[in-house]
């Protein structure tokens, strides 16, 4: 059964290699466009920024892993179906302890389930990277006018391979609060604490999209 955080709650994670699963649905009245929501891991360290560029796992970034390596990391049984996810690199820190999604551009590569995943690896993560942080933000938000008010019943949740099932995940967090004037948000974070990781509810908006969160993490 999950355990079900509320914003700023903690708790200890009892795993180390899991999925990350981020889902929403947007008000398809509220936009003349597609939603473009990308999801970012921010690794910072003890100054609460990232170590390097390296260390930003998102869809741009220069270190990508390709599919025939992916399945000798991550077991091709435990990737969806879709064939987007079959053919097209994943972005990753240097060590490979997170494995980033692909740029679900119109939110249609995961209709039925989690829109986007990551995979983590905790054991593998840099000794000095003291944090996680798993944040969402609106692609091109001003251009096409877009915010977090107009998206609904957002969501993350971490499980183990094979816990993908609704209600069979391990951790779940949903954003119940009002983003009404945000194009980014930083769903929750990873971090240590007295030799354990921790996961951490957050639910903190911003007003900018990725830029702002680059600025803040950089």
């Amino acid at each position: 059964m999950a355990i079900n955080l509320v914003k700023g709650e903690n708790r200890v994670l009892d795993m180390n290699k899991f999925h990350v699963g981020l889902g929403w649905d947007v008000n398809e009245d509220a936009s003349q466009f597609d939603f473009d929501l990308d999801v970012a891991a921010f690794m910072v360290g003890s100054n609460k920024k990232i170590l390097t560029d390296d260390y930003l796992v998102f869809y741009n970034s220069d270190n990508r892993v390709k599919p025939n390596d992916l399945s000798r990391i991550v077991p091709a049984s435990n990737w969806s179906n879709n064939d987007k996810l079959r053919t097209e690199s994943r972005p990753v820190d240097p060590e490979l302890s997170v494995i980033g999604s692909i740029d679900d551009e119109d939110g249609k590569t995961s209709e039925d389930g989690d829109d986007e995943i990551m995979d983590i690896d905790l054991s593998k993560v840099r000794s000095d990277v003291q944090e996680i942080i798993i944040t969402v933000s609106i692609y091109e938000y001003q251009k096409r006018r877009q915010n977090f008010g107009q998206v609904e019943r957002a969501y993350v949740r971490l499980y183990k391979p094979g816990n993908d099932a609704e209600g069979r995940e391990d951790y779940r967090y949903d954003l119940t609060e009002d983003f009404s004037t945000c194009a980014s948000v930083e769903f929750c974070r990873l971090y240590r604490r007295n030799g354990e990781w921790k996961v951490q509810a957050l639910g903190i908006g911003h007003q900018g999209g990725l830029e702002e969160l680059v600025s803040k993490f950089t």
